[in-house]
């Protein structure tokens, strides 16, 4: 007989880097936050499991334990096969991961993820009535008709073989998901970049589109970043912003800010736009995006103009 979950013993990190299962379990503490991670797409290897440090990282910020439930889908098919251990389509799926609530008894649950992941937090955020959603730069649909409407042919192929050979259940537009559950959503939030990604052939960024689609459903907040592509995880760490960000949505809590000093080459960048006309203003929030502290981005802009 397995263990019951709330005798199982804590995660680490070597347990999570060389795990073969698609989800894992940490050390329960009842009444405590669960927040379900799911992984975004690998097509090299095996999909990671993702936000377990930044969580652990979490806990120490605020002193309390995080429930922890990490998920990843082997198959790269957006959560909608099989995931081993819990289910071969979503509805199987959700209805498992109600089950491992039910027997953690969590004060709140939270589903969180990037890309592929961000579309999971957001799809079983719905069918879980969860209490909150962080998602970050999610599609907004999984329809071939729709994505060639928009021109969103990133992951084409997923949405083709999806609807040519679809699961027993499943949810291919966000948006008319939730516009179709009763009662309260959660409180859903879509961070996401709207500078077009290097490289790409749009001179949009696709990913504000579907925060824009999103937010239709209600009780969105969108959280825009202008000098981040699609990973805007990896640019919200880059600038030292990902620990304050979590903290404050999921923790309530304000973490010191992380951010970096202004360099020799941005003084130089500062003089030149004001030289150019720039308002002081505009730069001191461009150099915020870009990581520096609120402090030391005044302080530049300032220096630059005595």
């Amino acid at each position: 007989m397995p263990p019951a979950l709330t005798d199982l013993p804590a995660l680490d990190n070597r347990r999570v880097k060389t795990s073969t299962e698609d989800v894992l379990v940490d050390r329960v503490v009842p009444g405590e936050l669960l927040v379900i991670a799911f992984g975004f797409v690998s097509w090299e290897a095996r999909p990671d499991f993702d936000f377990y440090g930044r969580l652990k990282k979490l806990e120490q910020n605020s002193g309390r334990h995080i429930n922890k439930i990490l998920v990843r889908d082997s198959g790269n098919a957006w959560y909608h096969r099989k995931i081993d251990g819990l289910g071969m389509h979503p509805d199987e799926t959700a209805a498992s991961l109600r089950a491992l609530i039910r027997e953690i008894r969590p004060g709140r649950v939270v589903t969180i993820g990037q890309s592929m992941g961000a579309y999971a937090a957001l799809m079983y955020g719905l069918l879980l009535d969860v209490q909150q959603v962080l998602a970050f730069g999610p599609l907004s649909f999984l329809d071939p008709a729709q994505a060639l409407l928009y021109h969103e042919r990133r992951w084409l192929s997923v949405m083709r073989d999806l609807a040519a050979n679809p699961p027993a259940s499943g949810y291919d537009d966000l948006q008319a998901l939730g516009l179709s559950r009763n009662g309260a959503l959660p409180d859903m939030h879509i961070i996401f970049g709207t500078r077009p990604d290097q490289g790409g052939k749009e001179s949009v960024n696709l990913d504000a589109m579907h925060a824009h689609r999103l937010a239709a459903m209600g009780n969105c907040t969108l959280h825009p970043y202008p000098y981040s592509g699609h990973t805007v995880v990896q640019h919200l760490i880059d600038t030292q912003r990902i620990n304050a960000l979590l903290a404050r949505i999921i923790m309530d809590l304000g973490l010191p800010e992380e951010g970096r000093e202004v360099s020799a080459d941005w003084h130089g960048w500062i003089a030149e736009n004001l030289r150019l006309g720039s308002p002081p203003e505009e730069l001191i929030e461009i150099l915020k995006h870009h990581g520096f502290t609120h402090d030391s981005s005044v302080a530049a802009v300032a220096a630059a103009r005595s």
